[in-house]
């Protein structure tokens, strides 16, 4: 599994669940800190507390994302390296993924890729959502249904549990 960003891929099954990435958000120490290394500018934090959220630049609420080139060095999203042009601008957001590998075994029931309005997300200004727990057990709970209907099971519960952002699921059954 790969990400740059706060979409989430899950695994699941017999032994509970794993979250196979990682959440790439300013108010994650590691990446706050990753940020804030590049800081031209110690005096001004690039890293704020804006909105109720942690920021990058007081607007971004991810540290790494595929879009959002205003936010990145300047060259670095025309396919150079950041600082080789010698002038790096930007607020040290970055598309680099992290990488997960884990090899699948039998006790392995399900994969869920979902944006990050599935999971509660309150204490970044995302709402209620789901647990990664109440994800797999909602699919186990439903699994004589399609695919199809387990995600939309998902996006619902999640509404219902006061998501406030954006649900995208796909879901995949492996046993």
């Amino acid at each position: 599994a790969a990400n740059a960003g706060d979409a989430r891929v899950l695994l699941g099954g017999k032994k509970g669940v794993t979250q196979m990435t990682v959440d790439h958000v300013p108010d994650s120490e590691d990446e706050r800190k990753r940020i804030e290394f590049q800081n031209p500018n110690p005096n001004m934090p690039l890293v704020r507390y804006v909105g109720g959220t942690w920021r990058v630049g007081g607007l971004l609420a991810l540290s790494r994302a595929f879009g959002d080139a205003y936010m990145k060095g300047t060259g670095q999203f025309e396919g150079v390296q950041a600082g080789s042009d010698n002038y790096s601008s930007g607020f040290g957001v970055v598309a680099e993924p992290d990488v997960t590998n884990k090899l699948l075994t039998k006790d392995d029931s399900w994969i869920v890729v979902a944006s990050d309005g599935l999971f509660e997300n309150e204490i970044r200004g995302g709402g209620g959502g789901l647990s990664n727990e109440e994800v797999i057990k909602l699919c186990e709970k439903n699994s004589k249904k399609s695919c199809r209907e387990i995600a939309a099971i998902l996006i619902d519960a999640a509404v219902e549990a006061g998501t406030t952002d954006d649900v995208t699921v796909v879901l995949a059954r492996l046993a």
